[in-house]
This record gives C-alpha cells, sequence and structure tokens, in this order.
C-alpha cells in the first residue's frame, strides 16, 4: 500500500465511485435495476460514510441511500455503524444490528480498495 494509515490521510475522503464488488447483497442481485453508479461518500473528519444510488422502480427513478458513522479501529481499519436509510423521501433509522467493518488494504490518489467484515471486496475509483 502506498499510503501508510489510509483513514488518517485526507485523500480518502471525497466521493467514490464503485466499481466492483463481490458483493451479492450491494449488487441488488434480483432486485430493482440500477441507474448510474453507487457512490460512496467517506469524511473522517466528521467520521461518517454514505453510500447511495439511484435504482429504477417501475417507472420511475428512486434514489436511495444509507449513512454510517465510523469508528477507526487504527489507521486502516474502521468499525461501521449503519445509521439511516433513505429511500426517496422517506427515511427510516437502522436497526442497531447493521454493523460491519471495512480494512483499507490499498489507497492511492485515483484508486481504493476495502475489504468488508464478510470477506468482501470492493474497488472503487475516485470521482
Amino acid at each position: 500500500n502506498p499510503t501508510l494509515n489510509p483513514l488518517k490521510k485526507a485523500s480518502v475522503n471525497g466521493d467514490w465511485s464503485l466499481d466492483y464488488t463481490t458483493s451479492d447483497t450491494i449488487l441488488g442481485k434480483g432486485g430493482f435495476p440500477r441507474i448510474g453508479p453507487i457512490i460512496q461518500n467517506i469524511d473522517t473528519t466528521t467520521l461518517s460514510a454514505k453510500n447511495s444510488e439511484t435504482v429504477q422502480y417501475v417507472l420511475f427513478p428512486v434514489p436511495r441511500s444509507i449513512s454510517a458513522e465510523l469508528s477507526p479501529v487504527n489507521g486502516k481499519l474502521t468499525d461501521v455503524k449503519f445509521k439511516r436509510f433513505q429511500l426517496g423521501p422517506i427515511g427510516f433509522d437502522a436497526p442497531d444490528s447493521f454493523r460491519g467493518s471495512l480494512d483499507i488494504t490499498y489507497l492511492d490518489q485515483d484508486v481504493r480498495l476495502t475489504r468488508g467484515d464478510k470477506g468482501n471486496i470492493f474497488v472503487l475509483t475516485r470521482m
């Protein structure tokens, strides 16, 4: 990894496009078709993250997102507690059990590789 302690670097912050993942849940297999990218915003100054996308429900595009709170364990691993779901204009709190972790295994100015707590791989590029 060219970046030591990536969670402590400003370069991890900002909008990232999810270009590849092994997570069937995030890919939404069998669900409504996605329109455009999955975007992840990370802000280590506020210890927050947000995943957002737009999906096609019947004839209408509907934005949906989930916000999360980050709790860094060390310079590359953070615990994640999902806080709030948003589906169009409707929002609701995530159950307390919706938790995970992210291990940033590679970070440069354009690419971030991350492994989730269930072993899934995420390849993201800077937007």
